[in-house]
């Protein structure tokens, strides 16, 4: 099947009033003359990660309109979160014109429109690389006639580097977009304006084609400039015309440290021109999440913020030898490393096998199973993930902090996540691992919340194999993990709880803080303390879950004796009062919406 293309349309007046964005730039003049366009400055891009960023991703590398309609539904109809939607490649006409091939995705603007009716963003994959020649490899892709049909006029006006140089990548053989020549700017931005402005993506999931520049220096309009110097402006540019059009909502998803396919490990974006990064390309078995851990951890000692990898690995081959054999789909694998993808910020699905939980070769039914449970709980904790990576993109605190052991060539990769929890991965098919605790702190089984608190500074030994829906997970002394519950597959709630903060927090011996950012996006203080906790204010109801070894004799909330239920169903069908769970060791309080500040006090 040949890629019909649209006439190229550089230089016409694709000027539809920008979308969530009132001040953003004038669009470039139209001269008569395509290589004299000329723009305003285009400001310098803003390091945030939407609210929305941390939802679910889900994505495959060879679809189409009725395949992504099908894809999306068949997640939505098992109870398991969808928040964004990554078309990657093939989607366009060819590499790259920014317009997508109406064979796979006709009407493709009502396909985007449809995705944000029902709360999913799009995300279009690219790259910076213009063909001469194009293919895709993968089973299923399209067939390219000729040269990218903009091709010629970025040649004639000079807005290539290296001269033109033809570069072989994976998608083809093309030349590179030359990102400092303020003219091949203003030909480039226009190029997008169509799919930013009436289309209306949300993102660009940005590739290494710069690791195909084989250069360096680069030549550039600029002079000779160093490589990595030309991939940083490559991420760069690419966030910061986005958002001028769109505004901050506006992402893109690179690359932060990464080392496949032979080549060097390095970084590739800026860490404040990665909103989303992503350790892609690893293989689907264990030495793939070990490498995908690895290049988290260094991306993390690196400053990038907002993390994860292609869950489950993207490879079913050997990067090393990628017409060797086929790695096949183990189930052991996949569900270890839902679970750590859904402790992470960044949860994707993404692998070249074109994978759906409930279609895989292995227990499809275990898989979906536990499949809802870890999306919905990621789902569940957008807003503790979203408040830390505002702190620390302010350069207070890390969402991702990983503990570096004597032993790490063994293998350890213990992280926490933000000061709320402790993640111990597995890394064989034994589900089996000793857990060392970090001394200071004790610590709750996640699973076993109501047991005997684990001390700080011991091995807890490996025992017998965890179920596969599970990894060892454990909340931390002070902790306060603010959620919203909207679903029943974790056991912390329901839809009917949708409403209400959902805060689990477990008091140690001295007070903890954690900023909030709320849906408003104002900020608020949350205090936790043995006897209490307090928040400056809360837009929601509030459903708080405290550990406490016995029944308190009194529950207060602002002054007020709180009443106290005989179970949680009856304090949530009265969306007050409190009630205490012997089995849990856990105190529920529940307040109406507080416009001011809340105090819960409890003795």
């Amino acid at each position: 099947m040949a890629a019909r293309t649209l006439p190229w349309l550089a230089g016409a007046a694709l000027l539809l009033a920008p979308l969530g964005c009132s001040d953003a730039p004038a669009a470039p003049a139209a001269p008569s003359d395509p290589c004299q366009l000329t723009e305003a400055p285009i400001p310098e891009p803003e390091l945030y990660t939407p609210r929305w960023a941390f939802e679910p991703w889900i994505s495959k590398d060879i679809s189409d309109a009725q395949d992504t309609r099908g894809f999306v539904s068949g997640f939505l109809e098992r109870d398991i979160p969808v928040g964004v939607v990554v078309f990657d490649s093939p989607w366009e006409t060819n590499y790259h014109t920014f317009v997508a091939d109406p064979a796979r995705y006709p009407h493709f603007d009502r396909l985007v429109a449809e995705l944000h009716a029902q709360g999913i963003r799009s995300v279009v994959w690219m790259t910076q690389m213009l063909n001469v020649q194009s293919f895709d490899a993968e089973l299923g892709g399209t067939v390219y006639d000729g040269p990218s049909p903009n091709y010629a006029e970025a040649e004639g006006c000079g807005f290539f580097v290296d001269e033109a140089e033809l570069y072989p990548w994976w998608k083809g053989k093309g030349s590179a977009i030359d990102f400092h020549h303020p003219r091949a700017m203003a030909w480039w931005h226009r190029q997008q304006l169509e799919l930013l402005e009436r289309v209306a993506i949300d993102g660009y999931k940005l590739d290494f084609g710069d690791e195909y520049v084989r250069s360096d220096p680069v030549l550039t309009a600029a002079g000779p400039v160093p490589h990595q110097a030309y991939s940083e402006a490559y991420y760069r540019d690419f966030l910061a015309f986005g958002q001028a059009r769109r505004g901050r909502e506006f992402l893109t998803m690179v690359r932060p440290y990464d080392r496949s396919y032979g080549r060097p490990g390095r970084l590739f974006a800026r860490p404040e021109h990665a909103p989303v990064a992503w350790v892609g390309d690893n293989r689907r078995d264990w030495v793939g999440l070990s490498d995908a851990l690895d290049h988290v951890f260094r991306s993390v000692e690196a400053g990038y913020v907002m993390l994860g990898s292609d869950l489950g690995g993207y490879l079913d081959r050997d990067d090393e030898d990628l017409l060797g054999p086929k790695i096949e789909f183990d189930a052991e694998n996949f569900a270890r490393w839902t679970a750590l993808s859904a402790l992470m910020p960044f949860m994707q699905l993404h692998g070249r096998a074109n994978l759906e939980p409930w279609a895989v070769p292995e227990q499809p039914e275990e898989i979906v199973r536990l499949y809802r449970y870890w999306a919905q709980l990621h789902h569940q904790l957008v807003p503790f993930f979203y408040s830390l990576t505002r702190e620390a993109h302010a350069g207070r605190g890390a969402v991702l902090r990983p503990l570096r052991a004597a032993d790490e060539a063994a293998g350890d990769y213990r992280f926490q996540v933000g000061e709320a929890l402790l993640v111990a991965p597995l890394l064989d098919a034994t589900g089996r691992r000793e857990v060392q605790l970090p001394a200071g702190k004790d610590y709750l089984d996640w699973w076993t919340l109501g047991a005997p608190a684990l001390a700080g500074g011991s091995t807890l030994a490996a025992t017998s194999r965890l179920p596969r829906e599970r990894v060892p997970l454990y909340l931390i002394e002070g902790a306060i993990l603010p959620l919203v519950v909207d679903g029943s597959a974790t056991g912390l709630g329901s839809a009917a709880t949708a409403d209400a903060w959902t805060i689990v927090g477990y008091p140690g011996r001295t007070p903890t803080s954690f900023t909030l950012y709320e849906t408003d996006d104002g900020s608020t203080q949350l205090r936790l303390s043995a006897t209490g906790f307090e928040a400056q204010r809360l837009r929601r109801r509030l459903r708080l879950r405290v550990r406490l070894e016995q029944a308190p004799r009194e529950v207060v909330v602002n002054g007020r004796a709180s009443v106290a239920h005989a179970d949680l169903a009856a304090a949530d069908a009265q969306r007050t009062g409190h009630v205490y769970d012997p089995t849990t060791r856990s105190l529920w309080v529940l307040t109406p919406t507080a416009g001011g500040p809340l105090e819960v006090r409890w003795r």
